[in-house]
């Protein structure tokens, strides 16, 4: 048998140089004249008008398939981080919790309530040096901000300004003013679940609060004996969408009824059994592990309730809207 090496003359080394160079531009012109005519198309919320289309059809297939019964998994405390990581400060203010109310619109009946307003948005929101602080600086209120006076648990002053949202059409944004009371008279509820980010990262991380659920039972969009409806009946007694914002209206998401009514969807006040930190959401934020973490809006300043599906602030950056695993 000839064992001696196979001889590779030059030209062929030449023709099949020329050969690849030829397929590799071609297959790059051809790439690039379909991302260039993919990008050619009406954009969509920041998104060439194919790439959200298929984000669409991937999303509306994932709710087909959504399940109530279906559950992330969830493990024991001591395996969640005793310190959970901090990631996104979007709207996140340095507020005083005592000043803090959960403005909720689209309940049932609102003004059956104690907590009703004929205006939500003229509720005054402590953001703001108190007037005792502005007098030991020497300084008197701040230009343009509103000082109003009310007295907190203590009995002390706290200064406050208007709680409006930016796309507050007018004046008169009837519903209910929440305090942190209010949320934990509802059954109090704890799960450890995986918090999973949509940069690629993950951690399990121990919460409590309460079930979103129980919360829309407590003031429903409207009024109903929900102990006597079927799983079905319950479902759809609510509206399509529920939207959140945060105080400063700058970060808001939607979440659909079957995930905001699923057992696994906390407006969570608690983390490692503590009260949440400021940075962590303080005092309330939205938990699902079944949405990546940039649907789980910290710091809650609104809820409200529509069929419409509401403004979110990462799909107007060109992401999914769903955002669901």
């Amino acid at each position: 048998m000839d064992n001696a090496p196979l001889e590779v003359k030059p030209e062929d080394i030449r023709r099949r140089t020329r050969r690849s160079l030829l397929i590799g531009g071609a297959t790059a012109a051809v790439g690039g004249g379909l991302w260039k005519w993919l990008n050619s198309w009406t954009r969509i919320e920041s998104l060439s008008a194919p790439f959200r289309r298929v984000l669409d059809f991937n999303a509306a297939i994932a709710r087909g398939l959504f399940r109530e019964k279906a559950r992330a998994p969830e493990y024991a405390r001591s395996k969640a981080v005793p310190f959970f990581r901090r990631n996104g400060d979007i709207g996140l203010a340095d507020l005083k919790i005592q000043d803090w109310r959960l403005q909720l619109i689209g309940v049932g009946d609102p003004a059956s309530y104690m907590q009703f307003s004929k205006d939500v948005t003229t509720w005054m929101y402590g953001v703001n040096p108190s007037v005792e602080e502005q007098a030991e600086a020497g300084s008197g209120p701040l230009p343009d901000t509103p000082i109003a006076h009310e007295a907190d648990a203590k009995g002390e002053a706290v200064s406050m300004k208007p709680m409006k949202m930016p796309g507050d059409a007018h004046m008169g944004v009837s519903g209910l003013l929440l305090t942190m009371a209010d949320i934990k008279r509802l059954p109090h509820a704890e799960m450890v679940t995986e918090f999973k980010c949509i940069e690629g990262w993950s951690e399990i991380v121990y919460w409590g609060g309460v079930r979103l659920r129980d919360f829309l039972a407590a003031f429903p969009p409207q009024k109903a004996n929900y102990e006597d409806l079927r799983p079905a009946e319950f479902l759809m007694n609510f509206p399509e969408y529920i939207a959140f914002q945060t105080p400063d209206g700058q970060y808001y998401v939607g979440i659909e009824r079957e995930v905001a009514l699923h057992p696994q969807t906390f407006l969570a006040y608690e983390m490692n059994g503590q009260p949440l930190s400021l940075e962590h959401g303080a005092p309330l934020r939205l938990v699902t592990p079944l949405k990546y973490g940039v649907k789980q809006i910290k710091q809650i300043g609104r809820i409200t309730y529509t069929h419409s599906r509401p403004r979110d602030y990462w799909y107007e950056q060109g992401y999914d809207y769903y955002a669901g695993l």
